[in-house]
């Protein structure tokens, strides 16, 4: 199959599937968007962080974006952190804003993600 990259064979994760390389190239610049705004745009990060909602739902997507993490290992199909309290700032702080959550409805868009943002009007309305 022409322009199609398998990505996740063998990690375990429910759903795996291929990821065509426009799809693929969307998740890298994902990856780097997100190191950009954690370690040099950490204001935007604590103001859309406000907006975040919900928790995580444990599926795994956000640690195969553009590759498999290789700290992330499945316990009879739930994926555990192997370095969870020392984790990276691009990994506590994800989903960052609702472009994070569509990257990753690339991979996983049969599962939610546990998290969702509300409109920024919204916070500034609860604050007052």
């Amino acid at each position: 199959m022409r322009g199609v990259q398998v990505i996740f064979e063998g990690t375990g994760l429910p759903g795996s599937h291929s990821v065509a390389w426009t799809s693929r190239a969307r998740l890298f610049w994902g990856k780097l968007r997100r190191a950009y705004l954690v370690y040099l745009r950490p204001g935007y990060v604590r103001e859309s962080l406000k907006r975040r909602v919900g928790g995580c739902g444990r599926t795994g997507a956000c640690c195969h974006l553009s590759f498999s993490c290789p700290m992330i290992r499945w316990i009879e199909r739930t994926p555990t952190c192997r370095i969870y309290e020392h984790r990276p700032r691009s990994c506590t702080t994800f989903p960052i804003d609702e472009r994070d959550l569509r990257d990753r409805d690339i991979l996983f868009p049969e599962t939610a993600c546990g998290f969702s943002f509300v409109r920024p009007e919204d916070v500034r309305q609860e604050s007052e």
